[in-house]
């Protein structure tokens, strides 16, 4: 198989330039995946395990993808308040990927970062999602007030935070998959996580 390319980059973001990499095969393979990492007040950043893994899978089905800081995390410009901000920098992204490679990349977020697809989600139809562990709570009033949410969510049947109860009741049952035992950082389940993804990466 074709190996990707490992690139490091800026972007040009709302708030100054955006760190970025990407993991890009040869023409760009069968289109691009953007990857948003969980809460930097915890950490979160583009280097983020489960991504990483996400990132690695993604590439053995063809795709290449991008992951990027969000506003204040490492060498990225400005600072990161909540999901809506943060989704004007994914929107950014998304633009210039757009502009770069001229069509719509998929979508991946973990954690918080599942809830800034979500917010962008809100501005943008038709953006295909993938939500690992998204944990509402995160979310702006618009988001709380969708009656309906719409995406392929995994999660951990013991995630305290993302709450599988939750998740269920706001998104259709059939689009979201539970991960026995799993909790919200997936610790020994990264084969479980990727399997639960394959849908996603085959176009299911």
């Amino acid at each position: 198989m074709t190996e990707a390319v490992k690139t490091v980059l800026q972007i040009p973001g709302p708030q100054g330039m955006l760190e970025a990499k990407t993991n890009r095969l040869p023409n760009a393979g069968r289109g691009f995946i953007v990857m948003c990492h969980p809460h930097p007040a915890y950490g979160g950043n583009l280097n983020d395990r489960i991504l990483e893994t996400l990132s690695g899978q993604a590439v053995q089905y063809g795709f290449s993808t991008l992951a990027f800081n969000m506003a204040g995390v490492g060498a990225s410009a400005g600072h990161t308040e909540s999901a809506v901000m943060a989704a004007k920098d994914l929107a950014a992204v998304i633009a210039f990927v757009e502009a770069s490679e001229g069509a719509t990349p998929k979508l991946v977020g973990y954690s918080f970062g599942a809830i800034v697809v979500l917010e962008q989600a809100c501005s943008r139809q038709n953006l295909e999602l993938l939500l690992i562990a998204p944990v509402l709570a995160l979310g702006s009033q618009r988001l709380s007030g969708q009656a309906a949410l719409s995406g392929r969510v995994i999660v951990g049947s013991a995630d305290a935070f993302a709450q599988p109860a939750s998740l269920s009741a706001r998104f259709d049952p059939s689009s979201v998959q539970l991960i026995e035992g799993a909790d919200h950082f997936f610790n020994g389940y990264d084969g479980a996580l990727t399997r639960a993804a394959e849908p996603f990466f085959n176009g299911i």
